[in-house]
């Protein structure tokens, strides 16, 4: 029986040799999806010098003795908007010495460009709201409209200059990335139209008659849902398949007809996984000369686990990897969380997921004065859970964050693995390694995040 750690590197080394699907779709398309390749911004963004806000592009040293006794009065040379070609002026006072030009300019519009050696350049944009408009002035043509800055204006005040975002051969997205809403924003600004990603399909069964009895004995299939739902959360392309009967030949013909095609990279069944009369799985497998990498591991719950590799029907070379869970609800959650994840993370080419580290308690509710912990009467902290030291242990428990950003975990004692209602009442696992046999009150402990 293989611990954990070992049961990890056997997952590992298999994924190894499964290259998942890749598939080529729209950027709106790749939201939850897995990054193949890593994108890079072509060129600097933004590619020029455009607006911050409305308003009117001027040359931002002009400005520098206004005030509002001394307004400096600017005559509007023109209009941009976003769309439009750069106006190309010159920067420079007209006749009237006292009058700069300058261009009413929308937001995302490209700075006007001066002509060459001018000492002015348009390098700054005065918000709307804060210039006072003027038409005509004094015995000038009715028509002309002029503004009146009232304080000086800093040089790239609203001004977003050209390659100050991302500059050429940036990392936008990693290869394996989990493209998130943020990712698609900046995928799009660089240009990014499509998006190479993973594609992993997984078939799932539930097993029992039970399930599929009639109403008056019929058993509610849990796992099948839930297996599905977390697979679909994870941004994977999930089949829910229905339910294997118990019994041999229709199962066996069943898992062969998904298997037809190599249309799933997974196929995952809960229950029938063990050792009783009607634990069928691992004699289905048998009969399709399937390759187990492992049947039972070291860990609690969901000790009964087993993956194997299926030959696919008349083909040569290509397996399915098959993960058979136990039937327990929690017992499965927790194969499906520390053994089935971490094999399709290494599909998709993401890194090892990382635990937090948190302080156990043994009631969040109970009076803690100054972080201080209790001690039993000989001492030493006192003791919260015993486990078994052969075993890894994965139990589900409630995760607290304090604005210190301390983070603090309170085991749920009532763990039975068939049991639903504390599960839910949860939103982490704690993992306890192998070789550990006692959680004591302030112990730092793994957790793992399970919502």
């Amino acid at each position: 029986m293989p611990s954990y750690n070992e049961a990890l590197d056997l997952l590992i080394t298999e994924a190894q040799h499964a290259p998942p699907t890749t598939e080529t779709v729209p950027l709106c398309d790749a939201l939850n999806c897995i990054s193949k390749c890593e994108y890079r911004s072509p060129s600097s963004t933004p590619k020029h010098d455009t607006s911050a806000m409305d308003g009117y592009a001027l040359n931002a040293a002009a400005t520098r003795t206004a005030s509002p006794s001394t307004p400096i009065i600017f005559h509007v040379a023109g209009t941009m908007a976003a769309s439009d070609a750069p106006m190309v002026i010159s920067g420079e006072p007209d006749s009237d010495a006292s009058v700069y030009p300058c261009v009413e300019i929308m937001t995302g519009a490209r700075f006007p460009e001066a002509i060459e050696g001018d000492h002015r350049p348009f390098d700054a944009c005065v918000k709307l709201e804060d210039v006072d408009v003027l038409v005509g002035r004094g015995e000038r043509p009715s028509g002309n409209r002029y503004i009146q800055v009232v304080k000086p204006v800093d040089a790239n005040q609203n001004r977003r200059v050209a390659g100050r975002d991302f500059s050429e051969g940036d990392t936008v997205v990693k290869a394996g990335t989990r493209i998130k809403p943020r990712h698609v924003m900046a995928l799009a600004a660089v240009g990014v139209r499509e998006v190479e990603v993973v594609r992993i399909k997984v078939g799932v069964f539930s097993t029992g008659n039970e399930l599929s009895a009639d109403a008056r004995s019929r058993v509610q299939d849990v796992n099948g849902p839930y297996v599905t739902a977390c697979l679909r959360d994870w941004g994977i392309d999930v089949d829910f398949l229905g339910v294997l009967d118990d019994g041999a030949e229709t199962m066996v013909s069943a898992l062969e007809s998904r298997l037809r095609g190599n249309k799933y990279d997974i196929i995952i069944s809960t229950g029938g996984v063990s050792t009783g009369r009607f634990d069928l799985i691992p004699t289905s497998l048998e009969d399709l000369v399937a390759r187990v990498v492992f049947h039972k591991i070291a860990i609690r719950p969901g000790h009964p686990g087993l993956f194997a590799k299926i030959p696919i029907p008349d083909t040569y070379g290509p397996e399915t990897a098959f993960f058979g869970m136990p039937g327990n609800p929690v017992a499965s959650a927790a194969c499906l969380r520390f053994l089935v994840l971490p094999y399709v993370q290494r599909l998709q080419g993401q890194s090892p997921e990382s635990a937090f580290k948190a302080t156990i308690r043994r009631d969040h509710n109970e009076p803690q004065t100054n972080g201080a912990i209790k001690h039993d009467i000989n001492g030493s902290k006192s003791l919260i859970s015993t486990c078994p030291a052969d075993k890894d242990i994965f139990r589900p428990g409630i995760l607290h964050r304090h604005p210190t950003s301390k983070l603090d975990v309170v085991l749920i004692n009532d763990h039975s693995p068939n049991k639903i209602k504390p599960f839910l009442e949860s939103n982490c696992w704690i993992h306890v390694p192998q070789g550990e046999s006692e959680l004591h009150e302030g112990d730092i402990v793994d957790v793992f995040l399970n919502e």
